[in-house]
């Protein structure tokens, strides 16, 4: 074949050959499971006290959360977190007001539910967030206590995202 038919047939046998192979999709999100988290969340946390926690939808690599705890409208906690995707790895990183940031690892994940460990931190070493019923999210924390075991949990409905 002349040289110069080749060129004018070349960019026709590209776009033939790409039609026929697969698509390449992009590879899945790892925080994608996690998006049952994302909104914003309020509900009872005790003792007259509410809890909020509002959390971005995932990107890639990252989702941001933010927690705050009240008491007749007034401020009295706060927490801000990162969940993040660090080599290969989803790790929850709690920011408490006053305290340094201490990683959890993903242990366990399945649908509309996530636990993240950290066996060597004192309080807490477990960390759960589920969906239940659609539209409630459950917070709990778990780990050892000066009397056994103990644990903290905070049921939170879908509230509106003030902004």
């Amino acid at each position: 074949m002349p040289r110069r038919r080749w060129l004018l047939l070349a960019p026709a046998l590209l776009v033939a050959v790409a039609a026929v192979l697969p698509a390449r999709q992009a590879p899945p999100a790892p925080l994608e499971p996690l998006r049952f988290m994302a909104g914003c969340w309020r509900g009872e946390a005790g003792r007259g006290r509410v809890i909020e926690e509002h959390y971005t939808a995932p990107s890639a690599n990252l989702i941001l959360g933010m927690t705050r705890y009240l008491r007749d409208g007034v401020a009295t906690g706060y927490e801000f977190s990162t969940i993040a995707w660090e080599d290969s790895a989803i790790v929850l990183t709690p920011r408490p007001e006053g305290q340094r940031p201490v990683p959890f690892r993903l242990t366990v994940l399945e649908q509309g539910s996530a636990t993240w460990e950290n066996p060597t931190h004192d309080f807490p070493t477990r960390i759960r967030y589920r969906r239940v019923r659609g539209d409630s999210l459950v917070a709990r924390i778990e780990g050892p206590g000066r009397d056994g075991p103990r644990a903290e949990e905070w049921r939170m409905a879908r509230a509106r995202c003030d902004g």
